[in-house]
């Protein structure tokens, strides 16, 4: 049996400082979660199992645009980008090192899915 964590962050919160910038903010193995505003209303997401999601101020292609960790605040939107992911591949890319060993890879043709809720929140 393993610990369950609870946290509470901004989306600003949840981002980190690179040299270059990249995607950020990523939460793993998470049974549910609320986006709110300053007032305590918003949207709660909740998992069938687990779900992986990041929440930014920015795309992927913003982050890939940014030259820089500290140019991202030219990129930076009001909205909130929120990705949730069925499923992530493992760390290693071979770019200066090996690829993720094959138990972490995602597996070519074979069909993969993910069930959660999104619902009003106050």
């Amino acid at each position: 049996m393993g610990y369950v964590g609870l946290y509470n962050s901004t989306v600003t919160g949840m981002e980190e400082a690179y040299v270059r910038s990249q995607s950020m903010g990523g939460r793993t193995d998470t049974k549910w979660l609320t986006l709110t505003d300053n007032n305590g209303k918003g949207v709660k997401i909740t998992a069938k199992d687990s779900i992986s999601f990041s929440a930014l101020h920015f795309t992927d292609k913003d982050l890939y645009t940014a030259r820089y960790g500290h140019d991202i605040d030219d990129f930076r939107r009001s909205e909130v980008v929120l990705n949730l992911d069925c499923i992530q591949r493992g760390l290693g890319n071979a770019s200066c090192g090996p690829g993720p060993r094959a138990q972490y890879e995602i597996e070519k043709g074979k069909e993969y899915s993910f069930t959660f809720r999104i619902e009003s929140f106050q």
